[in-house]
């Protein structure tokens, strides 16, 4: 009898032991799956403590897409951390944890109360009460590179696409993106589902089959940059990694298509690699560069008439004489160059105005970069 007191006594212990491991082992994947719905990443180093006392300023900044750390964007950083007034930095992205928030700590301590990055990387997260308000506390946020398709498939329509547009509208804080993150501030912008349009595609077919993913007023809302369409990384040309054409074509192409959907007055704003286009409080921009006098031009397109011909499956004619499209072009300088006033599209200095147009399609584009 004592025998079996004993094995059953025995039983117990190991039947409760496993039923801990298997309870530890749901909570551990239960911890995971929430970890993977998104990640929050302090930058210690410079979190000051307590609440901050940020009275911010409501500025954008779009840029083009390859930062370097160079002079140019250490100054347009500086001036876009001014305007947090020593607020909260966040840093927001899909997926993996990058080195934005870690750089600004820094490198600019004294500017910020505090950095950190939030990557949201599932609709479950983009819907979490916790990310809402990581997002709600900023006095500055900032929207990484990556890929504006995850952006607006797992962001729009939640509590993270809510609460960037309370920090832009109701709490006025600065915003910036940059790449995927520049690409998704305008009213309209492209979200392609798999490799982008290329200029040549688009001016030869502007309702090309990778078109479709040109969406308007349904993302984030800028009251500055309604009416407009933005691009990036104009100026890239790397065939081996995809950038088999410069973009200068497909922002013409995409603007001709928001003409098409929206009418007249319709914009784009176009960024080579190195610009960083401040756009202050009043509406006017300003470009920082790298000082490297190419990479870091700014473009800032306003359709000046309908086009010609846009048809399914035929080029584009998009000409009225050569006049088809006002640009006045900023050259980015390391501490600032120009300015163009996007209230009304007209008033501008430090830069120069110029047309693009085609006359057919890819072959017939001639535009001034």
């Amino acid at each position: 009898m004592d025998s079996l007191r004993i094995f059953s006594k025995k039983l117990r212990i190991f039947s409760l032991t496993l039923l801990w491991l298997f309870a530890l082992i749901f909570m551990q994947s239960e911890m995971a799956i929430a970890l993977d719905d998104y990640n929050y990443y302090p930058a210690h180093d410079c979190d000051k403590g307590n609440t901050s006392n940020s009275n911010p300023t409501p500025v954008v900044m779009l840029i083009g897409g390859s930062e370097t750390r160079a002079d140019g964007e250490k100054a347009a950083t500086q001036w876009f951390l001014d305007r947090a007034d020593e607020g909260d930095y966040l840093v927001i992205r899909y997926r993996d944890q990058g080195g934005q928030a870690d750089w600004i700590c820094d490198n600019f301590p004294d500017a910020i109360h505090s950095a950190a990055e939030l990557s949201i990387n599932t609709r479950k997260g983009a819907n979490s009460e916790e990310v809402e308000n990581y997002i709600r506390d900023a006095e500055a946020l900032f929207i990484a590179g990556g890929d504006q398709k995850k952006y607006q498939d797992t962001w729009e329509g939640t509590y993270t696409e809510d609460a960037i547009n309370y920090l832009i509208n109701d709490k006025k804080v600065p915003i910036a993106g940059t790449s995927a993150g520049m690409a998704i501030l305008g009213e309209y912008y492209y979200a392609p589902e798999y490799d982008g349009v290329l200029s040549s595609e688009i001016l030869d077919d502007p309702f090309h089959l990778n078109t479709d993913d040109i969406n308007e007023r349904d993302f984030i809302d800028i009251p500055i940059l309604r009416n407009t369409i933005t691009d990036t990384h104009l100026d890239r040309l790397r065939p081996d990694d995809g950038y088999k054409e410069t973009r200068y074509g497909r922002i013409l192409g995409f603007l001709a298509r928001v003409v098409e959907d929206n009418g007249l007055p319709s914009y784009a704003i176009g960024a080579e690699e190195g610009a960083f286009i401040a756009i202050n409080e009043d509406g006017i921009a300003t470009v920082f560069g790298n000082g490297k006098n190419r990479g870091e031009d700014a473009y800032f397109l306003q359709a000046k008439t309908q086009p010609e011909k846009i048809r399914r499956d035929k080029p584009l004619v998009w000409d009225h004489d050569g006049k088809a499209v006002k640009v006045y072009t900023i050259q980015g300088t390391s501490k600032g160059r120009g300015q163009f006033n996007l209230n009304d599209w007209k008033s501008a200095e430090g830069g120069k105005w110029s047309y693009w147009y085609t006359r057919y399609g890819n072959a017939g584009f001639r535009h001034c970069p």
